[in-house]
């Protein structure tokens, strides 16, 4: 089973991500509370981090950074989550794979996440 970290702190859009991915059949953890975030990032075994990117006292694009600059993370695939209309280039800036606006539609979001919790990095030496 596929395991998605949310990285939100609005409990109501991880309630209902959470609910949304589990019924998709993912397996779901959050936080909310990012102090130490590198040890719960580097615990959670994710293959996709869904990041919210105004966090109360971080910023998800830093989180991001961290994710793709780390050897043993930098495979999991990120998707940042916000309301910001410079998306998209805070998506290219973080390193990011992919992007979802808030609101966000329920079929884009899916989708979003289905293509990106498949990605299977390449293995190299093969």
């Amino acid at each position: 089973m596929k395991r998605i970290l949310i990285i939100e702190d609005e409990q109501d859009i991880i309630d209902i991500a959470t609910i949304i991915l589990e019924d998709e059949g993912y397996e779901v953890c959050s936080f909310s509370d990012f102090r130490g975030y590198e040890s719960k990032v580097n615990d959670s075994h994710a293959d996709l981090v869904l990041l919210d990117l105004n966090l109360q006292g971080y910023h998800g694009k830093d989180i991001c950074k961290y994710i793709k600059a780390n050897d043993h993370l930098k495979q999991t695939q990120v998707v940042l989550m916000s309301a910001n209309r410079d998306i998209q280039a805070v998506k290219e800036e973080a390193g990011a794979d992919a992007y979802i606006c808030k609101p966000f539609d329920l079929n884009d979001f899916i989708e979003t996440i289905k293509t990106y919790v498949n990605i299977t990095p390449a293995i190299s030496g093969i």
